[in-house]
């Protein structure tokens, strides 16, 4: 295999993983995304994506070096090496377009999936972060709720003192009433 750098948060068993998905997806006559790979092996995005990648750019190394023109066997390089270097030549004009136009589809897809595999790992940190401030917002809510429940059991408390402070007033008032007018209409006969 090729030396790729290996991330230190990506195991090895989980590359060895990821490379067993490539090769089922490809057996299979699927292209071997992230999401057709999240489906084989199970896993997040967060881990999945750069191991893919890793996964993906040993791939393309080893497909760079499957293509590298072969060398000749020393016993047959005087002989042949005209003949090989011609039809070598030949060969590879025929399919320089191809190749070359190939290997460009192949960046755009690979760009294109990197973007859309971006997008997906940037959702799901959106979604974890909303997750987080769902909960928090929910545990505020019940906190507003218990101090709402208690905040009324204080208003039917205050509603009820002065209830009885109303009815003490009035039970004043029925008894200073009658003594307020007694005395008005006796200062009016005295005086």
């Amino acid at each position: 295999m090729p030396a790729t750098s290996k991330p230190a948060n990506t195991p090895t068993a989980l590359l060895k993983k990821v490379e067993k998905a490539f090769d089922t997806l490809e057996k299979a006559g699927r292209k071997p995304t992230v999401e057709a790979i999240r489906g084989e092996i199970g896993g997040s995005y967060t881990k999945l994506c750069p191991a893919v990648r890793i996964v993906r750019e040993r791939r393309a190394e080893d497909r760079r070096q499957a293509e590298a023109t072969p060398e000749m066997p020393d016993e047959v390089r005087e002989i042949f090496e005209t003949a090989w270097v011609q039809a070598h030549r030949v060969a590879d004009e025929h399919n320089v377009a191809a190749r070359k136009s190939f290997a460009e589809e192949i960046a755009r897809k690979e760009a294109e999936v990197e973007e859309r595999e971006a997008a997906l790992f940037n959702l799901e940190a959106e979604n974890e972060k909303l997750e987080r401030d769902l909960g928090a917002a929910q545990k505020i809510a019940h906190e507003a709720e218990l101090r709402a429940t208690k905040l009324e059991g204080l208003l039917g408390q205050r509603e009820r003192d002065i209830e009885i402070a109303n009815a003490k007033l009035e039970e004043r008032d029925a008894i200073l009433t009658p003594l307020f007018f007694n005395n008005f209409k006796a200062n009016e006969r005295a005086g």
